[in-house]
């Protein structure tokens, strides 16, 4: 997921909002745009969907200051914060969530937002279908420079010293800044590097401000926002696990492939009970064969013993002889006598020597045996013996040979 909805906010409820639908792959803006209060945000809701969501907390929502750890008690920092910077605070510290921002060489940047403010401005947009990972201070999202990064809007400067340190000021006061410690380090002037027009400004002897090559602010914020380690969301308001969210983007995909398992499954029972079924009429069309060709024998107890006394038949049949002749003749005439059902077989016997079968049958009629006569034929040379009637009978035989 490459694309972005980036949306800055401030605990002002009248306060313009915008925003920005920026494509990090792409590096373009998809959409852009301006609320003209927090009530117009459920317009947002159509680009939220399939897009991570970065909030940009206006700095002047919030605290970002520099705090000295005390020696001996850095673990134990984060739970002191609060105490910290109690006196330095106009608003009860347990009205607050502190971040950590950084912490090096014995001494933290910090964060502080009212609790209320973050948690009713994440509800509200996970609401509207946002899938907020992310929130930071805008002046934060300002491009990394050697300096002082600043840009103008909504009516506000936003100024950015260091990766973990920046301010925002009303427009009016940008002229008393450019006088104040805040711009320097140590005694020098810092060079500032402004991406919207700076206005009429008195500067110091050494003081170099000057403007960078104007861009849209808000893709100025979003192409840093998206790469910032920076994150307020720690704490009771660290993200949940991403289960639910990336179910609810699969769950459809996941509840068709439970479905195609499904069939998947019902058509391999269905396959195994057709072939079971098969195999129940393979084995009875071989019953019946056997007890047609040995109709002493009834019992067939296993489908060896089938395959032994058939061996054993066709042998006793040949007198002892190789049976790989007769099966062939075994094999093919079992179907064609099925389709002559008034056929009687009354005797059968093999000759090696001609390699012919000798048929002695029994029917009530000749056509029977002009039929069965018409059938062998197809697969055999067909030698009919004379048809004599006793009774109601009519005795026949025929000689077959190989084609």
């Amino acid at each position: 997921m490459n694309e972005f909805l980036i949306v800055r906010l401030s605990n002002s409820a009248t306060q313009a909002i915008q925003w920005i639908v920026w494509s990090e792959s792409q590096k373009e803006v998809i959409a852009s745009g301006e609320l003209a209060d927090r009530s117009a945000l459920p317009e947002l809701s159509t680009y939220a969907e399939n897009r991570r969501t970065v909030v940009l907390v206006s700095a002047q929502s919030l605290v970002l200051t520099d705090v000295e750890v005390p020696a001996g008690a850095s673990r134990q920092f984060e739970a002191m914060l609060p105490y910290v910077l109690e006196d330095e605070l106009a608003q009860d510290v347990e009205q607050l969530h502190f971040v950590v921002l950084n912490k090096a060489d014995g001494r933290a940047q910090v964060c502080a937002v009212e609790r209320q403010f973050l948690q009713t401005t994440l509800n509200e947009l996970r609401e509207l279908g946002c899938q907020v990972q992310q929130v930071l201070p805008d002046v934060l999202a300002l491009p990394n420079v050697d300096g002082i990064s600043a840009v103008e809007l909504g009516g506000q400067w936003l100024l950015k010293k260091s990766d973990y340190s920046g301010m925002s000021i009303e427009a009016d006061w940008l002229s008393m800044i450019a006088q104040s410690d805040w711009v320097k380090q140590e005694d020098d002037f810092l060079t500032l590097s402004a991406y919207s027009t700076l206005p009429e400004l008195v500067l110091s002897e050494g003081q170099h401000w000057q403007n960078g090559e104007p861009k849209l602010v808000m893709q100025l914020l979003a192409e840093q926002a998206v790469t910032s380690k920076v994150n307020l969301l720690t704490g009771s308001f660290k993200p949940k696990s991403s289960f639910n969210r990336h179910w609810k983007v699969w769950q459809k995909v996941a509840v068709a492939a439970v479905f195609l398992l499904a069939v998947i499954l019902v058509d391999n029972v269905l396959k195994v009970q057709r072939y079971e079924a098969q195999a129940i009429a393979y084995r009875a069309e071989s019953e019946r064969i056997f007890r047609q060709s040995l109709p002493g024998k009834t019992k067939i107890p296993t489908v060896s013993y089938l395959k032994r006394e058939m061996e054993r038949e066709a042998s006793r049949l040949s007198g002892g002889a190789d049976s790989n002749a007769l099966l062939p003749l075994m094999v093919s005439l079992p179907p064609l006598l099925k389709q002559v059902p008034g056929l009687k077989l009354t005797s059968f016997k093999f000759d090696e020597r001609r390699n012919e079968v000798r048929l002695q049958a029994q029917s009530q009629d000749f056509q029977t045996f002009e039929k069965a006569a018409a059938l062998l034929k197809d697969q055999f040379e067909v030698e009919q013996g004379q048809l004599n009637r006793s009774g109601s009978n009519v005795n026949g035989s025929f000689v077959l040979k190989p084609l």
